[in-house]
């Protein structure tokens, strides 16, 4: 479920664009769910509640201003995607420096909200693609590719770790570490060591006998494979509007 953000001051826009934005993710078959706001001060708020995927936000509004917005946004969540939609397009300079996925001018507002999520839709279209996995009791689940962190092997077991649950739950016996590998290659897994294949976004830095994790702990890597690690890993953030 894709979550998105509207901010505007005006309510009766806000009514309006929310079925626009609507009406194009359901031609693209993306469930969303869709919050609006009419003012800066109460979407600030609702970070305490919410993650956004999303976000779409005038940059002319009294008290916080749509840059505003983005400045705090930028602080708290890096990965959050932004629109601006504005009647006041000279306002593309100033709001260029938080690396908006798209400045929409409302004179233009259905054509280029269009493109704009046709293009969004392309991008993250394995953003929340799915693998499923089969696990020694015999059932079969589905996880997203950007939720699993990593798989690994004690000696003859294979095991994943999701992002959003403490312990590693066990794939069935017939998956094997380089199967798996083979098979997340495209979707930005790195095979580290013998043991270990990580997801690329779980990363934070690559030293010369192990990589360390974004939750600070430390996985080893196998001897001479530095250089090719952090090839791959370059590849994959370089190529991260398609991955």
């Amino acid at each position: 479920m894709l979550k998105i953000a509207m901010i505007d001051d005006e309510n009766d826009f806000l009514t309006i664009y929310k079925k626009i934005i609507s009406d194009i993710f359901y031609e693209h078959h993306v469930k969303n769910e869709i919050k609006a706001f009419n003012s800066g001060k109460e979407f600030i708020l609702s970070l305490s509640r919410n993650k956004f995927d999303l976000v779409f936000m005038d940059i002319d509004m009294p008290e916080l201003s749509g840059i505003d917005l983005a400045s705090e946004l930028r602080k708290s969540n890096q990965n959050v995607d932004i629109i601006f939609v504005s009647a006041h397009p000279h306002f593309v300079f100033e709001a260029i420096r938080f690396t908006p996925f798209r400045f929409v001018r409302k004179t233009h507002l259905r054509i280029e909200t269009a493109e704009a999520i046709n293009s969004y839709c392309t991008r993250t279209q394995t953003k929340f693609k799915m693998i499923s996995l089969e696990l020694q009791n015999g059932d079969t689940i589905s996880e997203k590719v950007n939720d699993i962190i990593q798989f690994f092997a004690v000696k003859h077991d294979i095991y994943y770790t999701n992002k959003s649950e403490n312990d590693a739950r066990i794939i069935s016996r017939k998956y094997s570490l380089s199967q798996l590998e083979e098979s997340t290659r495209e979707l930005g897994f790195i095979r580290i060591h013998k043991s270990y294949l990580v997801n690329y976004r779980y990363i934070k830095s690559i030293n010369a006998k192990s990589i360390v994790m974004t939750d600070g702990s430390e996985l080893p890597i196998s001897h001479g494979k530095k250089t090719e690690i952090q090839e791959q890993f370059m590849m994959f953030l370089r190529n991260e509007d398609i991955i």
